[in-house]
């Protein structure tokens, strides 16, 4: 007969068996990860870079209307800051007494003035003509070639100005051969401009030649490229220095203020080729092709027109980034996916091995635990049986001095009680006992510092705590030249805790004090105990040099002291701060402001020993 043995499963098959299913299952997670970054990627990119140059694209539309403006009021600013030129002279009296009667001193006079204004105002030209067109007085009298003399009874500007009071017109200048803007204003007799009227005859014009060439500079500090076209289309201003004369294309997304003729073959067009769009432009830079957004408005009171080209290269490069930041995120969303998948592969499988462990470092924990409660009790037993060793040199000397005393009474009492002296042996008997209650005070408070604590919080008085601990010290600080100053209330005051362990903190801190004055000249130690609401706040404060600033975060860690090495363990201010935490209260360290370092206590008050 054969026997079947049972199966047995052990932990580490069933962990197997798990880690297997939860790879298969994280299989198709990391083929859906694969597809993401092919084709999640790249369709992020697209949709991210459309919307972020759509939103790029109208945000330099609006930013290059705004710029369009700017540039239209400067133009405005610029015409009408010298139309107001010709219209002061046509009203001076001077040069209408010149046109009645055009004698040479007056003729002198008025040139050397218009040659003045003209300087002033950086103006091309300011000349005054008769009625038949003639120049008779110039701001460029002196210059070759001179207007004085010259015919321009052709001119628009001369004919408009005669007819209706005005004239405009920008040209190239038939006898300086230098473009500029013509303004012209009529004069009359009596100084008015109303226009001719029987017995008020025209007398001539007033003609101020400008040119345009500080506002191109100006415009040349902007990012856009800005022209001013006329009404046949003809660049006369623009910051651009190649454009100056050419013709825009006959295929102008813009409305001009009159039908542009068909540009001459004299005349160049711009070479501007449009992109896609009627507000699209491309022009070929450094062997580089670039796009531009075309922006025109019509210059109000004239037959102008101002373009402006905004680079579109901002759109290009915030739809770039865009899509690269979408795709990045993309890959970066994926590829998290995946990380979260295997870390919880790899989670699951810790976990198995953890809960294996788990009970065995549970009971590991609670033996330690356990050990190093004892370990602690040991420890502060021991640092108190150390304190203990520290003081009983002194308590041996304190103790030999009564020793002796009771002797010498006690020899001195044999002696008087054979001469039959009672009353002396009397007084040497009293003598012996007060001497020797004060050796039992002293074996009390070693006996009371030595025995371990009870771990019973009850009422305690703090200042009988006080006393103590001095008591315990006392030889110590009088050989050390220690001057104690106590400040105690008169009634007793009580807090909650242990006397034993609370004189054991008092001690540690007085006898700390004591070492860090050995290098001061005047050794003063201050002990104060005072309320504070519902609180006991005792503070033992020194004359030392206090506590470095960069140890007193550090004060109350285990092990760390500032003594020379064999004078400490360090453990003294971490078992007092525990001791003090345990009673529900706190111990803190600091420098006071006078000098010495400052340890505050701080315990609830009780208010009876009920």
């Amino acid at each position: 007969m054969v026997r079947i043995a049972p199966t047995r499963w052990t932990f580490s098959q069933s962990r197997d068996r798990l880690v297997r299913r939860l790879t298969a299952l994280f299989a198709r997670p990391r083929r859906v990860m694969l597809a993401v970054l092919v084709v999640g990627m790249p369709l992020a990119a697209a949709v991210a870079a459309g919307w972020a140059a759509d939103n790029a694209r109208e945000s330099l539309h609006e930013q290059g209307l705004a710029q369009l403006s700017l540039y239209e009021s400067n133009l405005r600013t610029e015409l009408e800051r010298h139309a107001a030129v010709p219209m002061v002279l046509a009203r001076d009296r001077e040069v209408a007494d010149l046109l009645r009667d055009p004698a040479p001193e007056r003729v002198d006079r008025l040139n050397r003035k218009l040659e003045a204004i003209a300087a002033t105002l950086n103006a091309s030209a300011l000349y005054v003509m008769n009625p038949a067109g003639t120049t008779v007085a110039a701001s460029n009298w002196n210059a070759a070639p001179s207007f004085v003399g010259q015919n321009f009874s052709y001119r628009p500007y001369f004919q408009s100005a005669m007819e209706r009071g005005e004239g405009h017109h920008f040209a190239l200048g038939t006898t300086s051969l230098v473009p500029g803007y013509y303004t012209a204003q009529r004069v009359v007799a009596e100084n008015r401009t109303e226009g001719p009227a029987p017995g008020n005859p025209a007398l001539g014009v007033v003609v101020l030649k400008v040119g345009f060439q500080d506002l191109e500079k100006a415009w040349s500090h902007g990012q856009e490229k800005v022209l001013v076209t006329d009404r046949d289309g003809i660049v006369f201003i623009t910051n651009v220095e190649g454009w100056r004369y050419n013709a825009l294309p006959r295929r102008l997304p813009v409305t001009l203020p009159s039908t542009a003729a068909a540009p001459t073959e004299e005349i160049p067009t711009l070479p501007w080729a449009f992109g896609g769009a009627s507000d699209r432009i491309t022009l070929r830079e450094r062997n580089a092709e670039r796009r531009y957004l075309l922006q025109s408005a019509a210059v109000p009171g004239g037959d102008w027109t101002i373009h402006a080209l905004t680079s579109l290269a901002p759109v290009a490069t915030r739809g770039q980034q865009a899509g690269l930041l979408a795709a990045a995120v993309v890959a970066l969303a994926a590829l998290t996916g995946y990380a979260l998948a295997q870390r919880r592969l790899n989670l699951v499988e810790r976990l198995a091995l953890q809960e294996e462990a788990r009970a065995e470092l549970e009971r590991r924990v609670a033996a330690a635990t356990a050990e190093l409660r004892a370990a602690e009790n040991e420890l502060t037993q021991a640092a108190k049986l150390a304190a203990l060793g520290q003081m009983s040199a002194a308590m041996a000397h304190e103790i030999n001095q009564p020793l002796a005393a009771i002797r010498s009474f006690a020899d001195n009492a044999v002696v008087l009680l054979e001469r039959g002296r009672p009353d002396s042996v009397r007084d040497n008997l009293s003598e012996i006992s007060s001497l020797t209650d004060r050796m039992a005070a002293i074996t009390r408070s070693l006996k009371g510092i030595a025995r371990r604590a009870s771990g019973t919080l009850s009422p305690i008085s703090a200042a009988a705590a006080v006393g103590q601990a001095l008591a315990l010290l006392e030889s110590r600080l009088r050989r050390e030249s220690v001057t104690v100053d106590t400040d105690l209330p008169p009634s007793p005051l009580l807090v909650t805790g242990e006397d034993v362990r609370l004189q054991q903190v008092l001690v540690n801190l007085i006898g700390n004090a004591a070492d860090a004055m050995r290098a001061s000249p005047e050794r003063r130690l201050w002990i104060a105990l005072a309320e504070e609401g519902e609180e006991a706040v005792l503070t033992v404060r020194d004359s030392g040099p206090g506590i470095a600033e960069d140890d007193l975060p550090r004060v109350f860690m285990p092990f760390f002291t500032t003594k020379a090495a064999g004078d400490g363990l360090g453990l003294g201010l971490s078992i007092s701060h525990g001791i003090v935490e345990d009673f529900g209260g706190s111990l803190t360290a600091a420098n006071h402001p006078e000098g010495g370092a400052l340890f505050t206590i701080r315990l609830k008050r009780r208010e009876s020993h009920a």
